[in-house]
């Protein structure tokens, strides 16, 4: 009843769940977008002060193109290094990509790239390279050329100045007045340049900047460090990246704890609620319900004179007037127990005494037929009052077991057997006829109604075999068993050692036989009677227990 009660209080409070559960969403989806605003912000300011210095570098690269000419590449150099901090170089090219003179180096080498003086051949007039590793300034370096015509406008090759990629990114740092946000630069291949947390970004992540040419946020998993926030800004239209990053906030932040709050307060409230249904449950209904169930196993017991109302004193009002019924009735129902058992008593001791009397009177009735007997002449009619002597003897064994048994719905039937068939034994005189009877009885009870049926059964067997199975000198064995299977079924044997007879077609028309028959269908029990000349004879009576047993 409990987790009912409690599954659906917890189902009508889902929808609040629910409800916190959006809100929580909501306000997370808002904390990530007002993070990213911030750094976009300085994305921004950042990439104006980096775009300004290239576009200068381009700018002024283009005003002195004509006075670098073929060897005053450190004359331009020097004049140009207080407006471009960043400079590195000034190279002049010819047409096949050789250059010209250096303020670095020796002139003679070749551009770094091919494809650069391919492409300012083919009337590009300025490239802005991606960054590449200067050996001479042992540097990364982003470089800007543009192109040479001589007079005809023909390609007369190219002048390229190389900027630091560290001190672009001190362009950037220039706008930055936040505590904690670090900008750097990143190239097409996630290479970044002036960071002090992190060289390389994912190469994917500067694609997809590239492809919108939009600022993009992205969160950088560090190992042994906290994440960052990073934003990734395209520089112009050079493959120059404004990298923008700081340490993403931790739990205790305010861009944690309010999305937090907006689920948490909803799921505290509904705990305590369940916490409170549970609790309220436990002590005002189901403590006490325990105690009405083990009430109700004192009353079970007989035990009515229990005073249940003591025990539910401090009970709610509703539980203990149930208990005060409860009592009530277990006072009632204690008077009319007391008032059956009197009556039971009363008829008890009737029924045994009528038990007794018949008894008596049926001991009375084989008295006279041993009188009639010892007057009578003929063997034949002396034996038939024999006969019915040991059938009437058999019933007063039984009413005598039925009286001395306590309960008189039920018989044992180990010592109400061995009683009949002692009694039995002495009475046909098997002991001066050298016929020894064995007996082995399972402690079985059956209903009184079956009794007289097997206790004349028996007599009607044990009387046969005594009379039948053996030869008048040398005697036999006869053995009696009753068992019971596991399924309730009861087998009654009577076995011999005897002569035997032809049992295959062999009519019974004895007394005995019919019997027997008559007792088997009384009993609704199966009888078969096993025999052969010279091997004895078997007779089983078979009492099923309406189960079904396996096959």
């Amino acid at each position: 009843m409990r987790r009912r009660l409690v599954a659906t209080l917890a189902i009508a409070l889902t929808p609040v769940l629910l409800l916190g559960a959006a809100s929580a969403y909501m306000d997370a989806r808002e904390a990530l977008r007002t993070r990213s605003n911030e750094l976009l912000l300085i994305a921004g300011a950042s990439v104006d002060g980096v775009d300004q210095a290239i576009d200068e570098a381009e700018l002024l690269l283009g005003l002195f193109k004509d006075e670098i000419g073929t060897n005053h590449c450190n004359e331009v150099y020097d004049k140009l290094l207080p407006s471009i901090p960043a400079l590195s170089s000034v190279i002049r090219f010819d047409a096949e990509g050789i250059a010209l003179c250096a303020n670095t180096r020796d002139p003679g080498f070749a551009m770094s790239n091919p494809d650069w003086n391919q492409r300012l051949k083919h009337e590009i007039p300025t490239i802005r390279t991606d960054a590449f590793f200067g050996q001479a300034s042992d540097d990364w370096i982003f470089a800007i050329f543009t192109r040479v015509d001589k007079p005809d406008g023909t390609f007369d090759g190219s002048v390229a100045l190389g900027l630091r990629s560290r001190s672009l990114a001190n362009f950037a740092r220039a706008s930055v007045l936040r505590d904690g946000v670090e900008v750097a630069i990143a190239d097409v291949d996630g290479r970044v340049f002036g960071s002090e947390h992190f060289l390389q970004i994912e190469p994917e992540w500067v694609a997809q900047a590239a492809e919108t040419r939009s600022a993009k946020m992205f969160v950088l998993r560090r190992k042994n460090a906290p994440p960052m926030d990073v934003v990734i800004r395209p520089v112009g239209p050079a493959n120059v990246f404004a990298v923008i990053s700081r340490e993403s906030p931790g739990f205790w932040s305010e861009f944690t704890l309010q999305p937090v709050s907006s689920f948490g307060l909803p799921l505290l409230a509904f705990s305590i609620a369940l916490l409170a249904v549970w609790l309220a449950i436990d002590s005002l209904v189901l403590r006490w319900i325990s105690r009405l169930i083990r009430v109700a196993r004192v009353y079970g017991a007989g035990r009515y004179a229990f005073r249940a109302a003591d025990a539910m004193a401090s009970a709610p009002a509703e539980i203990a007037e149930l208990a005060n019924a409860m009592e009530d009735m277990a006072t009632n129902i204690d008077q009319r127990d007391s008032d059956l058992k009197a009556a039971i008593e009363v008829r008890d001791d009737a029924v045994k005494e009528i038990h007794h009397r018949v008894k008596n009177n049926l001991q009375i009735v084989t008295s006279f037929l041993n009188l009639q007997g010892r007057q009578l002449q003929d063997p034949e009619a002396r034996q038939a009052i024999a006969a019915a002597r040991h059938r009437i003897d058999a019933l007063a064994i039984v009413h005598q077991t039925l009286y001395q048994h306590e309960r008189l719905e039920l018989v044992s039937m180990q010592p109400f057997l061995k009683g009949l068939i002692d009694h039995l034994a002495e009475a046909l005189g098997t002991e001066t006829l050298n016929i020894r009877i064995s007996q082995s009885y399972d402690n079985i009870e059956r209903p009184a109604d079956d009794a007289i049926p097997v206790a004349l059964f028996l007599v009607e067997a044990v009387t046969n075999a005594t009379k039948y199975a053996f030869g008048d000198e040398h005697g036999g064995n006869i053995s009696i068993d009753l068992k019971k299977d596991a399924y309730g079924n009861v087998t009654l044997e009577v076995i011999d050692d005897g002569v035997g007879f032809d049992s295959i077609g062999a009519t019974r028309k004895g007394l005995g036989s019919k019997l027997m028959s008559a007792f088997s269908r009384q009993l609704g029990a199966e009888l078969t009677i096993d025999s052969a000349p010279g091997q004895g004879t078997t007779i089983r009576l078979y009492m099923p227990d309406g189960k079904k047993a396996p096959a």
